[in-house]
């Protein structure tokens, strides 16, 4: 009976873990996205110190390494734009 309920204390936790990281990968994504979206219209107004500032922040986005089997959690955010300066 014991194993079972350690079974069950460890898949809890695993699910929260993975819940945590992919939530973290979702945020760090939609920031690449906004900051993508600053980048396009400061080039587009030829705004040479937006798209600095942008690209910089852009590059300092957080990129995590989902394993692929996590890729196939319905809770995966794939994202959008796939341009990487």
């Amino acid at each position: 009976m014991i194993g079972c309920s350690q079974k069950s204390e460890f898949d809890a936790w695993q699910d929260s873990s993975i819940q945590e990281l992919l939530l973290e990968d979702r945020e760090n994504k939609e920031l690449e996205l906004i900051y993508l979206e600053e980048i396009r219209i400061a080039q587009e107004n030829d705004d040479k110190d937006a798209y600095e500032y942008f690209f910089q922040e852009y590059l300092e986005v957080p990129r995590l390494d989902i394993p692929d089997h996590l890729k196939e959690h319905p809770d995966y955010f794939i994202g959008g734009d796939r341009v990487k300066y």
